[in-house]
């Protein structure tokens, strides 16, 4: 009898399952002691016949082969190896697949082989069904006593042991969790998602599964509940069951203030006025320079706008002509030259300066937006036609009640002034974008730009810088 081998093993029983190997010896030893004509041996590693089901290579391939007469029977180590499903079992032996096991006393090439095949894998579907239930409940457990059951790390965050010594935990991880931080800031500070993806990318800074950033998965990134260090399982977040509270399982990597904010910024409206927030969001993203808003064309009066252009540095042009408006003497200026001289003009004046760093504290009110997120999501669930009534009621109860004593609690700003020991020179550098347009803002600047005496030559005198803060 003419024998094709087939040996097979999956990713998740790697560990306890006989190697791809040692089936193969097995295969071979069992057709020579039998005096069978073994043709070839066809593997499917790292499969699994529990998801792929009969649409694997390997499998393809040796049914082709029985049905082309290239072998009359296909052996394997063991039933499990080829099927896990009644149902394919099934479909296998009506298209004339005949089985033989190389450690199990089948063989399908009799009716009492075949029998015996049918009801054995009644039993190795229903063990297939009870890994799978062991190995959810497995993760669902370590994810309610807070250790990380493995999978995608969420971006962010990195495995490190658990402090009680058993199991894996999660950690901010410093690179990614700054990424995380930047990006949410120069949302927060009015540039769009397109464009804080644009500045991602332009300086070399990937997502871990991906070559650049793209809007949806910086947004799903910004709006997610991991970088508030909370767990979902089975998509809902894990509470405490006597405030009803998201549990936080990691150090979050943004405060839920600035998730909530971040989520209202990036909620995505239908029309009517979809055009309009788009044009807004492209007004943004030319915005996003230093000195955006901050300069006027001598000409009409007009504000001087960042435009990009790809063969040369980015500029700042009177918009007149675009909005339909006559300007008698439009200017364009490039923005890093415009940029230097302001800096150099502002840290002249304050440079010798301490720098005092303004902060700003809210008293006893650290759980105020998680409590009103949780209301809205409480809230949200009961109109579920399927949802725990009783136990959501319950919920929004304790919610409200947490909700009064935060009311009670005093929620006035305090404004601290602290000396940092640096001066406005020596902190400037350390800056982001952001905080120096903001540090201008403060300080009163006003800019003037005059249009240039000699054209296609730079003259700094061009630009006036006056603080009036």
């Amino acid at each position: 009898m003419r024998i094709v081998g087939y040996a097979r093993l999956s990713r998740a029983s790697r560990e306890e399952s006989t190697s791809i190997v040692r089936q193969r010896e097995l295969i071979e030893k069992t057709c020579e002691v039998r005096g069978m004509q073994l043709i070839e041996t066809v593997v499917d590693d790292n499969v699994s016949a529990t998801r792929s089901r009969l649409d694997r290579p390997g499998l393809s391939k040796v049914r082709q082969m029985i049905r082309d007469g290239e072998a009359d029977a296909v052996m394997v180590w063991r039933l499990d190896r080829l099927v896990r499903s009644v149902v394919d079992v099934g479909v296998l032996l009506d298209e004339g697949l005949q089985i033989i096991s190389a450690t199990e006393s089948l063989d399908t090439t009799s009716p009492m082989g075949r029998a015996m095949v049918e009801i054995l894998q009644v039993f190795a579907s229903m063990e297939a069904k009870t890994i799978g239930l062991r190995v959810s409940a497995s993760q669902e457990h370590l994810r309610r006593v807070g250790r990380f059951p493995g999978g995608v790390v969420p971006y962010g965050y990195r495995t490190v042991p658990h402090p009680d010594g058993t199991g894996r935990a999660l950690e901010p991880d410093p690179v990614e969790a700054a990424v995380v931080r930047r990006a949410a800031d120069e949302v927060l500070g009015g540039a769009s998602v397109y464009a804080t993806c644009a500045r991602l990318n332009a300086d070399g800074i990937k997502p871990r599964r991906a070559e650049q950033w793209g809007p949806t998965a910086l947004q799903r990134l910004l709006r997610s509940n991991h970088v508030l260090g909370r767990v979902t399982n089975r998509g809902e977040v894990l509470r405490n069951p006597k405030t009803g509270l998201p549990l936080v399982f990691w150090e979050p990597l943004l405060p839920v203030a600035d998730v909530e904010a971040l989520r209202r910024i990036t909620e995505w409206q239908p029309t009517p006025g979809r055009a309009e927030a788009t044009k807004a969001g492209r007004r943004r993203a030319r915005a996003s320079r230093l000195l955006s808003g901050m300069l006027q064309c001598p000409g009409c009066g007009g504000n001087l706008l960042a435009k990009t252009r790809k063969s040369s540095n980015d500029i700042y042009a009177c918009q007149a002509a675009a909005q339909g408006r006559v300007c008698g003497g439009g200017i364009a200026v490039e923005c890093v030259r415009v940029e230097a001289e302001v800096e150099r003009q502002f840290l002249q004046a304050v440079g010798r300066f301490e720098f005092v760093e303004a902060r700003t504290t809210v008293r006893d009110v650290a759980h105020l937006a998680a409590v009103d997120e949780s209301i809205r999501d409480t809230t949200d669930a009961l109109r579920d036609s399927t949802a725990d009534v009783p136990a959501l009621v319950a919920r929004l109860q304790k919610l409200h009640a947490e909700r009064e004593r935060l009311d009670a609690q005093p929620t006035e700003p305090v404004v601290e002034l602290v000396e940092t020991g640096k001066t406005f020179a020596e902190v400037w550098p350390e800056l982001g974008m952001l905080e120096r347009r903001r540090m201008l803002l403060n300080a009163g600047a006003q800019i003037d730009v005059i249009p240039a005496r000699q054209r296609g030559k730079w003259d700094p005198s061009r630009v006036t810088l006056a603080l009036h803060g």
